[in-house]
């Protein structure tokens, strides 16, 4: 678990930021915990328990956090009327209201914030109509985006962090395990899905957001709508699975290729190069390397073996409270990677009309070689 103290460092790193970037305060959004908590589970450790759901007269922001951080004084978390874990949440003033708009605006006007420069952190989370209606009962107040700030911290892990993400990724690789066991011809891709989430759950996730099972074809598809269809697995079929949930807050985020039966030697060209690229990549995480040179090392273990034309753009992300985030792996990124970021690499081909594979590692930055979180097998033919 992270402790009281551990937060309430970060608030107080956060309030440094902000005030070194010449802001009175910031404001902290987070939406339903299996989608976007980060900003604010990051510096209070609520996660909301509701559905983002539509505004309507009196109920505006359901589903939704908002904490408030001024630079002096105390902070205020807002949050929607459900029962929380007063035990677990890092703020002593915590206040509730169907009319989150209305709860925070009354917030910054006590505290002295209604017409002062605040730091939005969740800037792409907070609904245009919640900032619409606030900006509208508060005129002078002026929000600019925070997010640099409050990434700064996060794209960091501390020793508990990192302990809570080593546990989230044995629990995916027990899922997809579980998965794995379920996979033969005749079954369904549904089935498959349902018995690597029971596994995973099992293993003590919180929850699983889903475990993609594409077969076949559908393996060239990257992500699809539904998780898993009753389409039945067929002999020789590449199967691509894609297991995303969280243990304590922390997410994880492992996919894996596998093939029904033995694979034709086209599979096992693709599998391979698609295992090697992964490989290739995890060997180049160390201090000091661009982000985008392990977009070059994967395209050019890719290309060597004739399947560059098909590489995914993104190859991996960072990965914490949130499935994806800073610094994201692509050929463009400036970002350099530092001891204690945790990445999820993730190389993969999808070749459009007959297949794909992708093989996702979460590794931790270390000063020296990187520490592998998950331990399930990569090469699964």
């Amino acid at each position: 678990m992270i402790t009281r103290e551990e937060l309430h460092r970060r608030q107080e790193s956060a309030r440094k930021l902000a005030a070194d970037a010449g802001l009175a305060g910031l404001l902290a959004v987070g939406r339903s915990f299996y989608d976007r908590p980060g900003p604010l589970a990051y510096l209070t450790n609520h996660f909301p328990p509701f559905p983002a759901t539509a505004f309507s007269t009196g109920m505006r922001g359901l589903g939704h956090g908002v904490f408030v951080l001024p630079v002096a004084g105390d902070p205020v978390l807002c949050i929607d009327p459900r029962p929380y874990r007063k035990d677990l949440i890092a703020v002593d003033d915590v206040r509730q209201s169907n009319d989150l708009v209305e709860l925070v605006a009354g917030v910054l006007r006590e505290k002295g914030l209604s017409g002062a420069r605040l730091g939005l952190a969740g800037w792409d989370i907070l609904p245009v109509a919640f900032y619409r209606d606030l900006t509208a009962l508060l005129p002078d107040l002026v929000l600019e985006p925070a997010d640099h700030l409050l990434n700064r911290l996060r794209r960091i892990k501390s020793d508990a962090e990192i302990g809570l993400l080593r546990r989230a990724a044995r629990i995916a690789g027990a899922g997809l395990q579980g998965a794995l066991q379920a996979i033969r011809p005749g079954v369904a891709e549904t089935e498959v899905c349902a018995a690597g989430t029971a596994a995973a759950l099992r293993a003590g996730a919180d929850f699983v957001r889903y475990l993609r099972v594409h077969s076949g074809p559908w393996s060239a598809a990257g992500s699809r709508w539904p998780q898993a269809t009753d389409r039945r697995l067929e002999a020789g079929d590449l199967v691509a699975l894609d297991i995303i949930g969280a243990y304590q807050g922390y997410q994880f985020d492992v996919n894996r290729s596998a093939v029904v039966g033995d694979p034709d030697d086209r599979q096992r060209r693709l599998l391979e190069a698609v295992y090697l690229a992964s490989r290739q990549m995890v060997e180049h995480c160390w201090p000091g390397t661009p982000a985008a040179e392990l977009v070059r090392v994967a395209r050019r273990c890719l290309d060597e073996r004739g399947f560059g034309a098909y590489a995914a753009g993104m190859m991996g992300h960072g990965i914490g409270l949130e499935t994806v985030e800073e610094p994201y792996i692509t050929a463009d990124s400036e970002a350099v990677l530092e001891p204690g970021m945790v990445l999820a690499v993730e190389p993969g081909v999808f070749i459009p009309g007959w297949g794909g594979a992708n093989i996702e590692e979460i590794i931790v930055i270390r000063d020296g070689p990187p520490e592998m979180l998950t331990l399930i097998p990569a090469r699964l033919w």
